[in-house]
């Protein structure tokens, strides 16, 4: 199992799962269950919120469960950095 560093970009996190999956091959629903467990919390709720039935893109092929975790996290990434902004 792996999980996202605390300052690990998404694109960086689900470049390294997509890495792993080439060697374990899992299974598209396998894929989404260790995607969306390894997320930081923040892009992990945002997940759950835009996203009220993921059970269809668990069923997805594994590009789309990638995509779907990449769009999430640049959405809560670009959200906190405009935050940042607003502060400074």
């Amino acid at each position: 199992m792996e999980y996202q560093k605390s300052e690990e970009r998404i694109k960086d996190y689900v470049s390294r799962m997509r890495a792993h999956n080439m060697l374990a091959n899992l299974l598209q629903e396998q894929l989404w269950e260790c995607l969306i467990t390894g997320l930081q919390a923040d892009i992990h709720e945002y997940l759950k919120h835009v996203n009220k039935d993921s059970s269809d893109l668990a069923l997805a092929s594994p590009e789309m469960c990638f995509q779907a975790i990449i769009d999430t996290g640049m959405d809560v990434e670009n959200e906190k950095q405009c935050e940042q902004w607003m502060q400074n």
